[in-house]
């Protein structure tokens, strides 16, 4: 049996982000959390849900930035954008669940905290980083623009 996949489908790109996070909860979460750290399964369940909504929720920016037959390099600024956002969001929610879990140790605090810092330093680094290449991209695009 041999699925079809269209990459020009939104609805294919949203039952994937299922199917993937459905994947990694069995395949990584759950054996990582619940069977080796001891974690509710309904607490893992529940950030994996978390991850699931983010990505669906991010997808049909990424998707509207997909190279296409008429825009054969895609908007890769966008893309960009898409990726970083999802990516903070993800590592945001990461440590804000689990320091929840365990808000009484003293070593979950201080990594929650390393990792909300680094978090934050990244989306600064990000947007000042975007400016500068999106400035870039305006000055090749007016110089190979005829005049």
């Amino acid at each position: 049996m041999k699925i079809r996949l269209n990459n020009d489908r939104l609805s294919h790109w949203l039952v994937g982000t299922l199917f993937a996070w459905g994947l990694t909860f069995l395949m990584l979460f759950f054996p990582i959390f619940h069977s080796w750290l001891k974690v509710p399964t309904a607490n893992v369940a529940t950030l994996t849900g978390l991850f699931c909504a983010v990505q669906l929720a991010v997808t049909p920016w990424l998707f509207s930035a997909r190279a296409t037959s008429q825009n054969p390099s895609g908007r890769p600024a966008q893309r960009a954008a898409a990726v970083a956002v999802l990516a903070s969001l993800m590592a945001l929610i990461f440590f804000a669940y689990i320091g929840g879990l365990w808000p009484q140790d003293e070593g979950t605090r201080e990594f929650v905290s390393i990792g909300l810092g680094l978090t934050a330093l990244l989306v600064i680094f990000l947007v000042a980083t975007r400016r500068k290449w999106l400035a870039s991209q305006e000055r090749d695009s007016q110089k190979d623009s005829p005049t």
